[in-house]
């Protein structure tokens, strides 16, 4: 008996992963600036290369503005009203911003404006953990990591606050979420390292449809040239053949 194919309505969440990790940077479609706030234990200084927000400090020595932690939330929220590209590098400190030289923040102002790099953009005198740079209406997200293995930071929390969001919604299971479903294993997350290295689509599948397991379906999905295409096209990749699944069992409690 031949299965019929899934479709997009059998998922709440979607999120894909393109690895290229000689360069250090992965490539998103379905991430935006508020789950990585989320998602990540954030740097304390954001140096905007290319962005909406009205209200951001002045540095004087760069010429650029910057938002510190304390202002993350209002620029979260002004953010959700713009459609704009939003590019940022982190920084700890404004004396190590004003230690730049002019080199330096040539390449900012280039990668602010290509969303490329002219080398590893991990810079001695910002200590920066990320580079950020999302398209108009968050249709891509580069992101460059010092430390690849804070992908799985990425990925982890992201799936775990939509499961835990959906099932405090709807009850589901009608328990606190948090003290059903753990988090994602390390072991798991790395384990996917190979499957973003070919581009990867993630799907939570609707809980509801699946009944006693909560499951990410992993699949195969070649590099996209055009990832603000991509979205026409979740149809037509959630009809491919599942290549791995993820499964929170219930009664075991625990993924596998």
């Amino acid at each position: 008996m031949v299965k019929k194919p899934l479709n997009a309505d059998y998922y709440i969440q979607h999120l894909y992963i393109y690895l290229n990790d000689a360069d250090q940077f992965a490539l998103f479609s379905g991430l935006t600036f508020a789950q990585f706030l989320d998602a990540m234990k954030m740097p304390k200084n954001l140096l905007l290369l290319k962005h909406p927000y009205e209200d951001a400090s002045f540095n004087m020595h760069t010429y650029m503005e910057f938002v510190s932690q304390d202002e993350f939330a209002q620029l979260r929220k002004a953010l959700l009203n713009k459609k704009s590209e939003f590019c940022w590098i982190d920084f700890k400190s404004e004396r190590q911003l004003n230690s730049l030289t002019p080199q330096e923040q040539a390449e900012l102002l280039y990668i602010g404006h290509k969303k490329e790099t002219v080398r590893p953009p991990f810079y001695a005198a910002l200590q920066n953990e990320f580079v950020y740079l999302s398209s108009e209406e968050e249709q891509t997200t580069k992101i460059y990591f010092r430390h690849l293995e804070r992908l799985n930071e990425l990925v982890g929390n992201y799936f775990t606050q939509a499961i835990r969001k959906e099932a405090n919604g709807q009850n589901f299971w009608r328990r606190k979420s948090k003290d059903l479903i753990p988090e994602l294993p390390y072991e798991i997350l790395s384990s996917l390292k190979n499957d973003y290295r070919e581009g990867a689509l993630i799907s939570l599948a609707d809980p509801e449809k699946t009944k006693n397991t909560i499951e990410l379906h992993i699949r195969s999905v070649e590099e996209i040239s055009f990832l603000d295409e991509f979205w026409s096209d979740i149809q037509d990749y959630t009809k491919q053949e599942v290549d791995r699944k993820i499964i929170f069992d219930r009664k075991l409690k625990q993924w596998k």
